[in-house]
């Protein structure tokens, strides 16, 4: 079961600014090393499609071009997935939503990412497929990543969380970037994807198929989650720990709809190498 986002995170505008946040550009330097009018530039960053102005400001922000101009026009969107074993809940959190994973197998055990901040729906899904909890597993610990984990274990029972150690979650399990560890019948490599938080960590599910990782607020369809604080860390990690992952496996971010690997090559404006 997996619900379909209708739309993406982010846009252009979005991508722009996060990229300037990054690189520490403030839009009067990007106005006067583009040769864009500093109203242009506004208006680009409130949505406005200005294929020449977009080609100057690109590559000054280490952007594809054209992928830029392809969300500024919002003209792609991920294929739609259909996993059976992937359960996928979307919940409202302010102006925005939030994922959370629940990744099952056929012996009836579950593993669930992230919780969102509504637990009602996590808990019917177990309760109607009999699925048995094992784990729960945090990528980060920001509010609407963890908001309903108390709930959560109190309607499905006990089970250990894990979460890497600088997130500062308490009563967690503690898990090192690099290494694998087996939860129920689940293997699980962490993997290192800082700069959204300190600890950010994405997970590769190994022995599926096709491979899956979920990986939180690192990554987005078409774009990255918001990593100001050490941009350059952030996409070194992307490029190493999840793009080399192989082409077919399935990215599951904190926000917006699943991707994949080739789907990200292809289309985010972040790495145009």
């Amino acid at each position: 079961m997996t619900r379909t986002h209708n739309h993406l995170e982010d846009f252009s505008e979005d991508i722009i600014s996060k990229a300037q946040d990054g690189l520490r550009i403030t839009n009067r330097e990007l106005s006067d090393r583009a040769g864009v009018e500093l109203s242009v530039l506004k208006a680009i960053k409130n949505g406005e499609v200005d294929e020449e102005s977009l080609r100057k400001i690109a590559p000054l922000l280490g952007l594809h071009a054209d992928r830029l101009i392809v969300s500024a026009r919002k003209d792609w969107l991920p294929a739609s997935k259909n996993l059976p074993h992937l359960h996928l809940f979307v919940s409202q959190f302010r102006d925005m939503t939030v994922n959370a994973y629940l990744l099952t197998s056929s012996s009836g055990q579950g593993i669930l990412f992230d919780t969102g901040v509504d637990p009602e729906p996590i808990l019917k899904c177990l309760s109607d497929r009999e699925i048995s909890l094992v784990a729960v597993v945090l990528t980060h610990g920001h509010p609407d990543h963890v908001a309903v984990l108390d709930p959560i274990l109190s309607g499905a029972g006990s089970v250990p969380v894990y979460a890497h150690p600088l997130e500062e979650i308490k009563d967690t399990q503690p898990v090192e970037w690099g290494k694998t560890f087996e939860v129920g019948s689940f293997r699980l490599r962490a993997l290192s994807t800082p700069g959204h938080t300190p600890g950010g960590t994405s997970f590769f599910l190994q022995g599926a198929e096709p491979p899956i990782a979920i990986v939180g607020d690192a990554l987005f369809a078409g774009s990255v989650g918001g990593c100001s604080a050490d941009y350059e860390r952030a996409l070194s990690a992307i490029r190493e720990n999840l793009l080399s992952l192989p082409a077919e496996t399935i990215l599951c971010p904190g926000h917006g709809p699943i991707t994949t690997v080739a789907e990200e090559l292809e289309n985010n404006p972040f790495f145009p190498e």
